[in-house]
């Protein structure tokens, strides 16, 4: 949607066959330059790759951090270097690229814009240390939204229960009706499309939201209000 929009991007990923299919789809879809990254975003040395990449694309006005990862399992089941890895993906990366990037954003007065779950507010059994990630990640936001103003705004999409491909494939094989059930017990009645949840995260990239800053957007079809 970014390159829809006349952006240029960065993309930054472990695999790097993976992000040269997602270039070239969107190179040749939009005419977009891509620029890819291969490599860990929770490593400075990843994060600084990126920056350097925008630079020579031009500059940096948006900072999207998507990544993320969330294994399930009890926490007498979670061992060290899962749980670990669930911070480091998820707030680690935050962290990181948003470090690396602010002097770029700063010359430009860009926006960041974090990804956070209402798995950060709403105890869910099986998630408790990404559900510790992504409270961190909104907590981070409100402090980084105090430390780069005036010059940038940071704010943060919380999404809930969306099709992805992944929920797509659990709703094949869902034998026990979990997944239905979380879907009629929001508002809206149905789960998120991931094109939705990019427009809320294109809203607060954009100067449309040129006031907000420090927030936590809730696009979860009604799952959390407040």
């Amino acid at each position: 949607m970014l390159a829809e929009r006349g952006a240029d991007l960065v993309l930054v990923a472990r695999d790097k066959a993976a992000l040269d299919v997602v270039a070239c789809a969107i190179g040749d879809a939009h005419g977009s330059c891509c620029a890819c990254v291969a490599g860990d975003a929770a490593s400075g040395e990843t994060a600084g790759r990126a920056v350097g990449a925008a630079r020579a694309l031009g500059g940096l006005d948006i900072l999207a951090n998507i990544a993320g990862w969330y294994p399930t399992a009890l926490v007498e089941q979670t061992g060290d270097e899962d749980f670990a890895r669930t911070i480091a993906s998820n707030l680690g990366a935050t962290f990181a690229m948003c470090r690396a990037a602010l002097p770029a954003l700063r010359q430009r007065r860009g926006a960041i814009v974090n990804m956070s779950s209402t798995a950060a507010r709403f105890p869910t059994p099986g998630l408790a240390g990404y559900g510790a990630a992504k409270a961190g990640v909104e907590a981070f936001t409100r402090a980084l939204a105090v430390e780069a103003a005036p010059d940038v705004r940071v704010n943060a999409v919380s999404a809930g229960p969306t099709l992805t491909q992944a929920v797509r494939e659990l709703m094949a094989s869902d034998t026990t009706g979990a997944v239905k059930a979380v879907t009629a017990s929001l508002p809206l009645g149905r789960l998120a499309e991931p094109e939705e949840i990019a427009e809320a995260i294109l809203f607060l990239a954009s100067p449309r939201a040129s006031v907000v800053t420090g927030q936590v957007l809730h696009a979860n079809c009604g799952g959390h209000m407040g």
